[in-house]
């Protein structure tokens, strides 16, 4: 099987299940569902512009005034010292800013404003208003009569009843105020009411905030702002000198603490320096250090010394020969040679002469004599040697003694010296804070009346002369644009609750089975009497037949044989429009020429008689169970080449005669007696087990759905009733479709192709060739 009838396969015999389809989104779609819903998206489109500019009429206009002032970072200075006192110029120009902000929204602000303009008694009456009816509402000052109360309960009630008290209790702590203050009340309303129409905001990239306030009066609206603007200025000068006065104040306490502190000070540090008698410790601990560094460094040049002097001696005691004051000796060198020139000629002259020849005896005498006195300067050497290196040690001896001397000096001076540097650092310490302090007391005495504001007005509020709200070209945006997203809101609503098959290309993507046809909703004229499946005879170029026409073609296409011969016709449900796409189906074949058989297999509710026409006394049921032969069955209709055979007497249990053998004999000898198609009009899937004993005994079944009516579930449900069955649906045919369920185009471009043509040639219909085998 290929893969567009695998929903329609048994269980064992198909592959794995499709993947989910995607979940992204198409704008396709969308489009579809907002042409679909075109008249209800214009008119809540329509309704949110109504409504805006209702409520934009009848609201009360409303005046803007702006005011504008810049902040510095810090006022102008007559005076250019004490530059450091001024806490903001430490703040980055956000944080600033932000500051400033926030004091034109603050409460002592806005409380000076309203009592400037009293705007508690002319300016805002509704807050006033609203106070009073706060005030006099009845709740919190009211105490429960005692005789009302309801006796006590015991028990879960109690229980109960504790609960819910506590609930109302906190209830009305939340809803009503701390105080009954009728004054209090009023006056948190007007600030309130003046904090919703004032407001304050920074202008981008500079250092410079508009003050806008709004009001139903204009000349009041320019009053507030500029109000708000001077009051700004007059707290920020009262914050500064308040700020220079607490300062002044603050630094001549802590100058006053400081001079005591430093004069105690002083008198200890004299005090200690008289018990100790030091008068130029400094100097004293300076050639005490100067001593001991002369000392450190000639110790470290004896031990040098001493080293060298012991390296020397033991070379010459240990290799005599090798050492350097041996080799640097003349007079052993000289002995030396002579000892070498007594040694060759003794050589040579043992040669000649005997040991004891007096020759050679007389030179032995003179190399023994010579390596006596080698041996004696030698002698002289290490003991020079050896008296050098004890004189070093000795001289290392007496320095480390000095530099342990000096150092004891130097830790007992700096014993001394450390409560003296105590005492001196507090004295010195206690000057600077005390010159200090009493530079900024100066400083600030000066600076405090000379210095000036950081805030100036820029641009004051000038009376508006048109008012600001209502906004009508805004509102009438927002109201349209509302309307618009809340009709979309509606259509996803509806579309999400309508499970039904609204256009052409759902049938594959859901069903996984082919779509075979189209066909249009068409209005039947009142003269035409019968099914509306006549058309496809009465009128073969109109929409109606092109479309059964198309379904005739794709059925000729969808096996390698051609149509199928015998095809049963079924549904979800009733009037879905089955039986008129049997009726016009079997029209279709017959205009081709050839035997067509149309039977009502619906023995449950037929209809083709009466759309054709004809009478049911002898149909189906009647040679089904027996009481009628294979030729008294067919009737011949209007249609050329089309006999019907009506389902007969609605008979008892039909599921039982179709189950028998005798439809498949039926079919076999209509066929023997020339009939090329036979087509079924079953009934529907749901809920009867006829249709799918039809299917299984005719090899192919169309199946019709009823666009924006069938529901995709259901039709889910015939088809796995159909699948558990082992029945192949062939493919779908989508009925009483609209413009709306074939997403882009008109009938007329699906269908309509060359009908004005024809219509004016007055051509007549071609027939088409029947694609199949002999």
């Amino acid at each position: 099987m290929r893969g567009n009838y695998g929903l329609g396969m048994p269980a064992e015999g198909r592959g794995a299940e499709p993947q989910a389809e995607d979940d992204t989104i198409d704008l396709r779609d969308i489009w579809r569902l907002v042409v679909k819903h075109k008249w209800l998206l214009v008119s809540m489109a329509t309704v949110g512009l109504l409504a805006a500019l209702l409520l934009s009429f009848i609201r009360t206009p409303l005046y803007l005034a702006s005011a504008t002032v810049q902040v510095d970072k810090r006022a102008a200075r007559v005076v250019q010292f004490g530059q450091d006192a001024d806490a903001s110029a430490d703040l980055d120009d956000r944080t600033g800013m932000g500051t400033q902000l926030e004091l034109l929204k603050s409460r002592v602000l806005a409380e000076r404003v309203i009592d400037e303009l009293r705007l508690d008694r002319q300016a805002l009456p509704q807050a006033l208003a609203q106070a009073q009816l706060a005030s006099t509402a009845p709740g919190a000052d009211e105490e429960a009569d005692p005789a009302d109360e309801e006796p006590a309960s015991t028990g879960w009630q109690a229980v109960a009843g504790n609960m819910l008290g506590k609930l109302q209790q906190s209830w009305n702590k939340m809803r009503q105020p701390a105080t009954d203050s009728a004054e209090r009340l009023n006056r948190e309303d007007v600030i309130a009411a003046f904090n919703n129409t004032t407001n304050v905001e920074l202008v981008r990239n500079s250092r410079m905030i508009k003050v806008n306030a709004e009001n139903a009066d204009p000349r009041l609206a320019a009053r507030i702002a500029n109000s708000v603007t001077q009051t700004f200025i007059a707290l920020n000068l009262e914050r500064r000198l308040e700020s220079s006065s607490y300062a002044k104040t603050f630094l001549e306490t802590q100058l006053g603490l400081t001079k005591a502190r430093l004069e105690e000070s002083e008198r200890k540090l004299n005090q200690f320096a008289r018990e100790r008698n030091i008068l130029t410790l400094d100097e004293k601990t300076n050639v005490v250090n100067q001593t001991f560094t002369d000392f450190s460094s000639a110790l470290a040049k004896a031990e040098q010394d001493r080293f060298k002097a012991e390296s020397e001696y033991e070379s010459i005691r240990n290799t005599p020969d090798t050492a350097r004051q041996v080799l640097e000796s003349k007079t052993i060198q000289d002995y030396k040679s002579q000892r070498s020139k007594l040694d060759a000629q003794y050589e040579e002259s043992a040669k000649i002469y005997k040991k004891d020849f007096p020759k050679m005896q007389q030179l032995r005498a003179q190399i023994d004599d010579l390596d006596a006195k080698i041996k004696i300067e030698m002698s002289s050497i290490l003991a020079s040697v050896s008296n050098y290196f004890e004189m070093t040690k000795r001289q290392e001896a007496l320095l480390r003694s000095r530099v342990e001397e000096t150092r004891r000096q130097i830790v007992q001076g700096q014993d001394q010296s450390v409560d003296y540097n105590l005492l001196k650092r507090e004295v010195d310490t206690n000057r600077e804070l005390y010159n200090g302090l009493l530079q900024q007391v100066k400083e600030v005495g000066v600076a405090g009346g000379v210095e000036s504001n950081n805030i100036q007005v820029v641009d004051k509020a000038e009376v508006p002369l048109f008012p600001y709200k209502p906004k009508i070209a805004l509102n009438t945006a927002i109201g349209l644009l509302a309307g618009l997203v809340l009709g979309l809101g509606l259509v996803f609503l509806m579309e999400s609750m309508d499970d039904s098959i609204k256009f052409a290309d759902e049938v594959e993507k859901t069903l996984m089975v082919p779509l075979l046809g189209v066909i249009p909703k068409i209005k039947q004229k009142g003269d035409q009497g019968g099914s509306m499946a006549l058309q496809a005879q009465h009128d073969p170029r109109g929409h109606f037949a092109e479309a059964y026409r198309s379904v005739r073609t794709a059925l000729q296409f969808s096996t390698s044989e051609g149509a199928p011969r015998r095809l049963v016709v079924t549904s979800t449900a009733k009037n879905e429009g089955k039986s008129t796409t049997a009726m016009a189906l079997a029209i279709n074949f017959a205009q081709l020429g050839l035997k067509t058989v149309l039977i009502d297999a619906d023995m449950r509710n037929p209809t083709v008689h009466k759309y054709m026409s004809l009478g049911n006394t002898n149909g189906l049921s009647n040679f089904l169970s027996g009481h009628s032969t294979a030729g008294e069955l067919p009737q011949a209709t209007e249609v050329p080449n089309l006999q019907v055979i009506t389902a007969g007497p609605i008979p008892p249990s039909p599921v039982d005669l179709l189950t028998g053998p005798k439809l498949g004999e039926l079919m076999d000898m209509l066929q023997a007696d020339g009939a090329q198609f036979i087509i079924l009009d079953g009934p529907p899937v749901l809920g009867l087990a006829d249709a799918v004993v039809l299917g299984n005994q005719v090899p192919s079944v169309l199946y019709v759905a009823q666009a924006s009516q069938t529901r995709k579930s259901h039709i889910k449900d015939a088809f796995r009733r159909l699948r558990m069955a082992g029945i192949v649906p062939r493919g779908v045919v989508l009925t009483k479709t609209t413009a709306q369920n074939t997403a882009y185009y008109t009938y007329d471009n699906y269908y309509g192709y060359g009908a004005d043509q024809a219509k004016s040639s007055n051509a007549s219909p071609k027939t088409e060739p029947l694609l199949q085998k002999a």
